[in-house]
Parts: C-alpha cells; structure tokens; sequence
C-alpha cells in the first residue's frame, strides 16, 4: 500500500516536473536535486526544500509536492519536517484562496511547542497569523504574532523579528493604519541590515514600504522603495513579491500620469502571474488593472472587467469549466462593487453609480470585520506588558549583587502575578458564563429552526401526497370499476391501465426529484410535463375529451418551486374537473406572452360557489400552493356553465 502511494506522488511530480522548470533557476536547481534523491529521507528534505520557494512556484506542482512531504512525514518524520510540511499544504492551499482548508492543515501543527525548534515554530506561527489576516480577523492576527514576536527577542532570532514585525505592518496597512505600518517596516529593515541571508527578507520589506507610501498617496516615495525592491525580488528569485512589487510600481507610475510606462509594467506583473498561476489574478492585481483602464481613458473596458469579476456560482459545480471563477466572498464583492461605484461617477453614469451604493451598503451590512480600534490596541499592550515582563527576568540576575533590589523585584513580580492571576480568573469565569449562555441559546434557536423546518417540509411532502399520487390512485380506482363491471373477459385493457398507472405514480415521484433538482425551468418545460401527464391521463377516461393548446412567444423561467407548486395545481384542477363534474371536454391552454398563464376549462356541470371545492383538500392545496409562489389563483364557476381556473404566473428575466 505505502509503495503505491509512493508510486502515485512520483507519477504526479513526473507530471510537474516540466511546471517547475517553467519558474526559477533556484526552483530548477532544487527539482534537479529531487530526481537525483536515492533514499525517502533525501526525497523529503529536496521536496521540503522546494517547497521553500512556494512563492515562486506553480500552484499545482507546490500542491502535488506538499501532499507528497505530508504523506513522507506522516510515518516517523522529524517534528520540523512535519512542520514544514503542514506549511507547505497551507502555502499550496492559499495560493487557490481557500483560507479555512490552509488553517485546517497548519493549526493542528500548533499544540505543543516544545517539540519544534524555535525558528520553526515562529514561522509556523506567522503563517497562522496571516492566516487569519486574510480572513480580516485582525485581532486574532495581532494576537498571535505579538507573542511570537516575544518569542522571537528571546531566542535572538534577528530574521524572524524582521519578517513578523514587518507582517504587523501589513496588518497596520489592512486597518488603514500606514503611518503605523512604517514605523513597523523601517524596524524590520533596520533588524536586516549587515545580514547576507536577510535579502529575501528585505524585498519583502521594501515593498511594503513601497505600499504603505501608496496608501499615503506619497507617489515618489512609492516609487523609490519599489525601485530597491525590485532588485532584490529578482536577485533572490521570488516571483511573487516581485509581481506584488511591479502591481504597486504600476499604481504609483498611474497616479502621476505615466501610462506607457504602468502598462509595461502590468504586462510584466501579468505574466509572472500567469507563469505561476495560470490566467489566475489576485483581487489587487484585479483591481490595479481595472484602475488603469480607469484613468487611461478606457473607463468602458474598467466597468466591463469588475462586471466580470463579480460573476458568483458554486466552485464545487463538475458541471462548470474548471477555469470558471467565482467571487462568493462577500468581502471580496465589496471591493470589486466600490471599484464600480468610483468608475461610474467617473463616467457621469448616475443610476448605476447610485446602485452600486445601495449594494456597498447591503454587502457592508453582510459580515463582521474583527479589526476595531480598541481590540488591536488591547492586543498591543498585551505585546508591551510580555516585552517588558521578559526585560525583567532578563535582568533578574544581574540584581543579584544587592539584595534589597532582589526582594524588591521579586516582591513586585509576585504582587503582579497575583493581581494577574487574580483578574484572569475574573476574566475567564465571565467569559466562561457568556459562552455558556450564548451556546444555550444558540442551541434553542437551532431545535426551533429544524422544528419549523420539519413542520414545513410535512406539510408540503403532504399536499405533494393529495395533489399527484391521489391523481393516478382516482385513475386506477376507475380502472378497477371498469374491470369488475365488464367482466374477466374484457380486463385486459384495464389491467394494462393499472400497471401504466403504478408506473406513473413512481414516474410523478421521479417529476418531482427532477422539477426540485432544476434552479429555473422554462414555460415551455412545464408545458411539455403537462402535455405528458394529459396524455397518459386520456387512456383512462376514453368518455373524456383532453385538450391542451400552447401559446408561447416568450419563453420566460420559474424557479423551480414554483415550477412544482404549477404542476401540481394543473394536476389537481384536471383531477377535479375528471372525478367531480361530469364534463364532456377539458381544455388546457398554456400562454406566454408579456404576462404568463395557465386556464383549465369544463364544460362540465359546474358549481354553485367556489366554496363548494372546501369540502375536500383540492382547493385549500391549490390556495396554498399559490400563496407560497405568489401565484393568481382564479375560479369562474356557475351551475351547468362549467368551470374555468386560471393561474397567474410571476416570471423572473
């Protein structure tokens, strides 16, 4: 079994191996190293090691890699290795936008810190908390970078204080913050200067930088970062800081005007996107595209593209193209939709313009952001008290030498502690009541909800029940009428009703499974089911004459419940008109027009009132089923006038 897995992951990386010499020189140099590993020990610290360069690799070949180093450390690999190996499946996942799975592989990685090195455990740490940065969960992101900053001053891992104080900035950038990001990234660079193995690093950095003066709109401060960090993308081969990097360039060279130069240099950001990620865009990629189609007096071409982008669907549909995109992200909407809004007051497009404020304002109402003021300010003091909690048991021993300063700070620490472990357990019991009572009441709603569901779907499974099974048992009841009335000699023909109706009740069932499976049906789709079941239903009420007439110019679409709530009235009205009024012919008409309608006529003997129709459920089914559609249920009945139903339709474009 291990050796066919092992097979698989090797047919697979076979398959890439062409991908990851599309990217690097360092990606081709390392996939060389791969094919020439002899032993599994060998073959997981190459796969490791390009997985390393995650950035710079195509989306594919780093999944395929990633489930190969998870499946290697899976049986007895070392703790960092399966460290690095969970990131890898993370990095792979993100690099699809699918944050949840990404937490799902790295967050069970996290439990016990003892067993990674301390350099490891801060970049697992950092990748967890950009994590939840991009899920805007900005609090929960500070909250666990501020410690592994701590962690980090304690271990004297100058390269990771650079990397995660360089990520607070980018969380301070997301919160609209760039005065404060600076401050983070110019410490970052400052911790990268005089270290060789730091240019990665400092790429990344100065980008930042670059960034954080865009949002300031400082345009030549923009480009001046992004000019140095250029460089260092190339030089240390990351392709995606350097597409990241060239995005901004481009926005700073639009904002002063300089198109031909912007457009050279988005053509260059798409292409190390598409060499890494097919024709896949980033949203910011997106939107600085649209931007200078926007100010480079292409305003059409900018609204078409966000028009576009917002296309919604279901990602897990096989019956979708796999290069179909979607944007469900309610969060992601909203920035496409405000790109929207700015192009068309741009374009003097006032009712679209006014639109698309009204959808800003719902998607704004649809999700929480977790980035307030006052919870980042509490995760920074939470970060200030560590860092200088940590100072003072480093200067515990050189307090040694008097022992008055001695007592005193361990006098001090242990006052602390006690207020502190006094006004956790305060915290905590609080939080612990709040939880208990909000899961309590989650729990009520939860059984209320399923009840009112259960309630609803019985009600509607049972007029289902009346309205078409009732239909074909009324047909097989006449049948069997028929057979004792004329005798053994003459049953033939009803018994070959009998087991056409049986099928057709299990036929109905099936109508109903493939009416519910439908998003929107057509009139003519419903017109044909109808025509179906009055076809079969003719064979059975010879004495009867069955009509149905079409007039569809405009094929309009129902939802599919509506579609089955129709079907089900036209059966109920025909089965009506068959057992109760003695008509001689019934005439269905089926139009489609400006306005959509069904009309079921008799000539039958009529009613006095349509009140007449309550002593049974056929009418309360019918009257219900249109209140739930919003369908126009009207009946026209007088003594031997027959009757006319007819049901208005509400139509959707």
């Amino acid at each position: 079994m291990i050796f066919l897995k092992q097979y698989c992951f090797s047919l697979l990386l076979v398959a890439c191996m062409g991908l990851c010499r599309s990217q690097t020189p360092k990606i081709e140099t390392l996939t060389l190293q791969l094919k020439a590993a002899t032993t599994v020990e060998q073959r997981l610290l190459a796969i490791l090691a390009l997985c390393q360069e995650h950035q710079s690799m195509n989306r594919d070949t780093l999944y395929g890699l990633a489930l190969e180093a998870v499946q290697l450390t899976a049986n007895g690999g070392k703790p960092d290795q399966k460290g690095l190996a969970a990131m890898a499946l993370s990095d792979a996942y993100m690099r699809w936008g699918w944050t949840d799975s990404a937490l799902a592989a790295i967050e069970p990685t996290l439990t016990n810190k003892k067993d990674y090195s301390p350099a490891i455990y801060a970049k697992v740490l950092r990748n967890q908390a950009m994590l939840y940065a991009a899920k805007s969960d900005m609090e929960r992101a500070l909250d666990i970078l501020f410690p592994a900053l701590t962690g980090a001053e304690s271990n004297k891992d100058t390269l990771n204080m650079a990397i995660i104080s360089n990520s607070i900035g980018s969380i301070k950038m997301g919160t609209g913050k760039p005065d404060e990001a600076l401050a983070w990234i110019r410490r970052a660079a400052g911790l990268c200067n005089g270290q060789p193995s730091a240019k990665a690093a400092l790429a990344a950095i100065y980008t930042n930088a670059g960034n954080a003066y865009l949002q300031k709109e400082q345009l030549d401060s923009a480009l001046y970062y992004i000019e140095r960090a250029a460089p260092l993308c190339r030089e240390v081969q990351n392709l995606f800081v350097l597409a990241t990097a060239l995005r901004i360039q481009a926005s700073a060279l639009t904002g002063k005007k300089r198109f031909a130069e912007a457009e050279t240099v988005l053509k260059e950001m798409m292409a190390i996107r598409k060499k890494m990620n097919g024709n896949f865009l980033y949203v910011e990629d997106n939107l600085q595209l649209a931007d200078f189609y926007a100010n480079s007096g292409q305003l059409d071409k900018a609204i078409a593209m966000c028009q576009q982008l917002l296309q919604t669907g279901n990602m897990y549909d096989t019956t979708q193209a796999f290069s179909s995109s979607f944007t469900n992200d309610p969060k992601l909407q909203l920035e496409y939709w405000e790109a929207l809004a700015r192009y068309y007051k741009q374009g003097n497009r006032l009712p679209q313009y006014q639109s698309a404020l009204e959808k800003i304002v719902t998607l704004k109402d649809s999700f929480y952001v977790a980035n307030s003021a006052n919870a980042i300010a509490e995760s920074e003091t939470k970060y200030e008290v560590q860092k200088k909690e940590n100072t003072i048991l480093q200067q515990k021993y050189s307090l040694q030498r008097s022992r008055f300063w001695l007592y005193g700070a361990l006098a001090l620490m242990a006052m602390v502690l006690m207020i502190t472990y006094f006004a956790l357990r305060d915290y905590r019991r609080k939080q612990q009541v709040k939880l208990e009572g909000a899961m309590a009441e989650e729990r009520i709603k939860a059984k209320v909800a399923i009840r009112i569901a259960e309630e609803n779907e019985r009600v509607r499974i049972a007029a289902d029940l009346h309205d078409n099974i009732g239909a074909y048992a009324s047909a097989i009841k006449a049948d069997v009428e028929k057979m004792t009335n004329s005798g053994p000699a003459a049953a033939s023909p009803y018994l070959a009703n009998l087991q056409q109706h049986s099928q057709e009740i299990i036929n109905s069932l099936r109508d109903t499974i493939w009416v519910l499976n439908k998003e929107n049906i057509t009139i003519t789709g419903i017109s044909d089911r109808i025509k179906n079941h009055i076809n079969k239903l003719q064979a059975s009420y010879g004495d009867v004459q069955l009509n149905v007439t079409e007039m569809i110019t405009n094929d309009q679409r129902v939802n599919s419940q509506t579609a089955l709530n129709l079907f089900r009235m036209v059966q109920e009205a025909v089965h009506n008109a068959l057992k109760h009024s003695g008509a001689r012919h019934i005439n269905i008409a089926i139009e489609s027009t400006d306005a959509a309608s069904i009309c079921i006529a008799d000539d039958g003997q009529g009613m006095e009132t349509a009140g007449q129709w309550g002593k049974g459920n056929g009418l309360a089914n019918m009257q219900a089923r249109a209140t739930e559609s919003g369908l126009q249920l009207t009946i026209n009945a007088a003594p031997q006038q027959g009757t006319t139903i007819v049901i208005g339709l509400p139509t959707i474009n």
